[in-house]
């Protein structure tokens, strides 16, 4: 393990000095944001959902989010989303969405026991969140679902629907690998799976497995996510 993992690792291990780094970085991007894009809207947006929600997104990723799901909307399919946190990137979907549907999938009491693949410091129960001001924080848009519980155990509901739409946030190795089990084989023509924490081991050895010798599929964006598009 180089020196700037060791030092990425001490960083994130303690959530007060991620969340003081993460949040330099993140106003720093909305500085670079509003330079060049000139929808004020979107930006505003980006900046209420950041201070309401703890948002662990970077700047540049939630508006990528924002503008994907504008897009993806034109095309067949419904809208899901697994790891909801406080709602943060659910609210970017919404707001944007328009009538499709929209799952959202959360154990709604952290994290699940990571796995020894993960080599991370993620623990059981780590960002948790509750249902209830989940769903009051998104009341407003129309045809928000919500499955509490360890996924895919809770995809029963929507295990005949295509999907346009697809953002996980799950952060570890069997959490990431079920999801792309289940949503892959989902996706509409067009359709698109976006990820975040692709720079974690556990995450990138879910893809690389699912995908195998067509990892080539995997679009590694310059942030930390990565995307994969059904052709």
């Amino acid at each position: 393990m180089s020196p700037l993992d060791l030092i990425y690792r001490w960083v994130c291990k303690f959530m007060s000095l991620r969340r003081l780094t993460h949040n330099a970085g993140f106003a720093l991007e909305m500085i670079l944001l509003a330079a060049c894009k000139k929808d004020e809207n979107t930006l505003e947006l980006i900046r209420q959902v950041k201070k309401e929600s703890d948002l662990f997104l970077t700047a540049t990723e939630a508006f990528l989010i924002h503008s994907l799901v504008q897009a993806q909307r034109r095309i067949a399919g419904d809208m899901a989303e697994v790891g909801v946190y406080k709602g943060g990137s659910s609210k970017l979907i919404c707001d944007v969405k328009g009538s499709v549907p929209l799952h959202l999938f959360d154990t709604f009491d952290g994290l699940p026991e990571p796995h020894e693949k993960d080599q991370t410091f993620f623990e059981r129960g780590m960002v948790a969140s509750s249902l209830s001001v989940v769903q009051k924080y998104l009341q407003s848009y129309e045809n928000v679902l919500f499955y509490p519980g360890l996924f895919p155990e809770t995809s029963t509901p929507v295990k005949d629907k295509l999907f346009s739409f697809v953002h996980l946030d799950v952060d570890l190795y069997q959490s990431m690998l079920s999801s792309l089990e289940f949503f892959y084989p989902r996706l509409s023509l067009g359709g698109i799976i976006i990820a975040h924490d692709y720079q974690y081991p556990g995450v990138r050895q879910a893809f690389a497995e699912f995908f195998g010798d067509q990892s080539d599929r995997v679009i590694e964006l310059s942030n930390n996510q990565c995307m994969v598009i059904r052709l």
